[in-house]
């Protein structure tokens, strides 16, 4: 790849600039959302946290209540807040939509 000096910047010849993403798309207001109701199955008998796939929708309780999210190996998102918390073990319900 070749450099080029211009008023005392490095520049790289060779490499395209990244595109960014588009933006999320915004709602004006809650009056244009509607309301949704999902069914999902929760299993029967409790996983351990490791077994627990990456990605997948668990709860603490045996009626799936308050979901969240296994986003990492140590780290899961609650669904009603967003917010990423901090686990090293358990037992949890997984949940499947």
């Amino acid at each position: 790849m070749e450099t080029q000096i211009l008023n005392g910047m490095e520049i790289k010849k060779g490499k395209k600039a990244r595109k960014p993403p588009p933006p999320l798309p915004s709602v004006a207001s809650a009056s244009d959302m509607g309301d949704v109701i999902y069914a999902c199955k929760v299993d029967n008998a409790p996983i351990s946290w490791d077994a627990l796939p990456l990605w997948t929708a668990f709860s603490l309780s045996a009626d799936g209540s308050y979901p969240h999210v296994k986003v990492s190996k140590r780290q899961y998102c609650d669904l009603r807040t967003g917010r990423a918390y901090p686990v090293g073990s358990g037992r949890c319900y997984k949940i499947i939509f």
